[in-house]
């Protein structure tokens, strides 16, 4: 849905984290960590315009994105102890959006969702379509990605990209992404994605979808 990432201005040291696989049994704490990490991202703050129940709306949000993720994409997580501090779930070529087989799993979840986000389902909705009718059927898409605010600024995300790119890269495989936050796409772009899509309105007035690719780099 939202590529989170950070602006550039400060310096990248590798925190001591541990990276890898996120464990099922985190995923309530990685969802925490996602709906605080995109808080403030233009999307959301549109999707969601009452400040005191953004969070709790995106933490089932995400809830639901990762519960998906575990089971039919991968969700990568940099944990420091027991603590999750950032989370990047992606999908597979052909794996996104959600069938309705997948949906109907989630009949729950949904049914949660829209009790907690109530008069914004509709805009949700949309912008679930907006986003998942771009996404290439031959690419990994990145559907998340974020770091725990307190903690961004210190390498958390490059950590986690840079495991993912060079996945892509041992395969050949291309990537696909979209951010509502103008300033993440020169972050991205740092990364080797492009934005030579077409911007796409979430609303007349914005804020935008800005749809990013990054072309395959087969290794010599």
């Amino acid at each position: 849905m939202d590529a989170g990432g950070r602006p550039e201005q400060t310096a990248r040291v590798d925190p001591p984290d541990s990276l890898g696989w996120l464990d099922p049994r985190d995923r309530r704490q990685a969802a925490s960590v996602l709906a605080a990490a995109l808080a403030d991202d233009p999307g959301y703050t549109h999707l969601f315009p009452v400040d005191a129940r953004r969070r709790r709306e995106l933490h089932e949000v995400y809830r639901m994105t990762l519960a998906d993720g575990l089971r039919h994409g991968r969700v990568l997580a940099t944990k420091l102890g027991d603590e999750v501090t950032g989370v990047l779930a992606i999908y597979p070529p052909r794996t996104y959006p959600m069938t309705v087989r997948r949906w109907l799993r989630q009949t729950g979840r949904v049914a949660r969702i829209a009790a907690h986000t109530r008069e914004h389902s509709p805009g949700i909705i949309r912008f679930g379509d907006l986003t998942s009718r771009g996404v290439p059927t031959d690419s990994w898409y990145v559907e998340a990605f974020g770091v725990r605010p307190d903690l961004q600024r210190a390498g958390r995300g490059s950590v986690l990209l840079r495991r993912f790119l060079a996945d892509l890269d041992a395969m050949g495989a291309r990537s696909y992404l979209e951010t509502t936050n103008p300033t993440n796409v020169g972050y991205y772009q740092r990364r080797g994605y492009t934005d030579a899509h077409p911007v796409v309105p979430l609303a007349p007035r914005g804020p935008l979808i800005y749809p990013m690719s990054r072309p395959a780099r087969p290794l010599a």
